[in-house]
């Protein structure tokens, strides 16, 4: 199982949980192997030229559907792979250093405005959490400037370390430290409130209108991969996810379970993902060298 992004954060947490329950469901080793970079695309495009014979697994966050958009990749997010299972979702949000004194949208606006330039962290260049942050500052019309890393644990680092005052995270990778108050939540990037977090107020609701991009996970295999495998695969990940000690695991952790859909809505699911982050990356203007 190849986990697209570094140890620690929300991707490698799931991606571990999900092996070592494959392992023993299916009565053999599940060794997760993490490769990151770019947002996700090293370990994606690894996997994607790997044989479709069941013993290579991908687990990727959004970027997954967001590269074709916004860099050159050698993959398609459909085509080249046979999606299995989504994972789990979690909200992205705005978080600050404790030393930043806003703690609502409207005083957050204002501090970023009297910075001048305000450096913000994200999981890589081409991800969710990246084009939410540019999203922001596009509409907001902020002087935020992006600070790629190599997956989300190094970025927090550097935001409770304090190297950084502003980040876009999953909410899934920075729970600890909210629950520490070393960083604090200005908003969430959903639609709606999360029910993990219903006194943190949403974008959209805070002058962002239709302001909703959040971090999903999902399981794939190479494109051409047994339809056999994949079902199994799918039914067994599925079950993972929604187990009762799973989905408590996953809401203490700050994120929501996937499962629910077998592989042809998967497949659907992810394809009407590409299309939407597509508008999300031409409204933004972002763009990856």
């Amino acid at each position: 199982m190849v986990v697209s992004f570094a140890p620690g954060g929300m991707t490698d947490v799931v991606g571990r949980l999900v092996g070592n329950e494959l392992s023993k469901a299916m009565g053999q080793s599940f060794v997760v192997e993490n490769r990151p970079g770019a947002a996700g695309q090293v370990g994606t495009e690894y996997v994607a030229r790997r044989p479709p014979d069941g013993y290579t697994l991908l687990v990727s966050a959004t970027g997954h559907v967001i590269g074709p958009a916004v860099q050159a990749v050698r993959y398609h997010p459909v085509t080249d792979f046979a999606p299995v299972a989504l994972l789990a979702r979690a909200p992205n949000m705005v978080l600050v250093h404790k030393s930043v004194p806003a703690r609502t949208v409207p005083e957050f606006l204002d501090w970023v405005r009297s910075q001048g330039q305000v450096p913000y962290g994200s999981a890589g260049a081409g991800g969710s959490t990246h084009l939410g942050g540019e999203t922001l500052r596009v509409q907001g019309k902020l002087p935020l400037v992006h600070v790629p890393y190599r997956g989300a644990a190094p970025a927090i680092s550097d935001l409770v370390a304090g190297q950084i005052k502003m980040a876009f995270q999953d909410s899934m990778s920075v729970s600890s430290f909210l629950a520490s108050g070393d960083v604090r939540a200005i908003a969430v990037t959903t639609l709606e409130r999360s029910p993990l977090f219903p006194d943190v107020p949403t974008l959209a609701e805070s002058g962002f209108p239709g302001f909703d991009l959040y971090t999903w996970l999902g399981l794939y295999a190479p494109a051409g991969t047994d339809q056999a495998i994949v079902s199994r695969l799918n039914q067994e990940a599925n079950r993972i996810v929604t187990s009762p000690d799973a989905v408590q695991w996953l809401r203490q952790s700050n994120a929501e379970p996937g499962g629910g859909m077998d592989p042809v809505q998967f497949r659907a699911f992810v394809d009407e993902e590409q299309r939407k982050w597509a508008r999300v990356v031409q409204e933004s203007g972002v763009r990856v060298e």
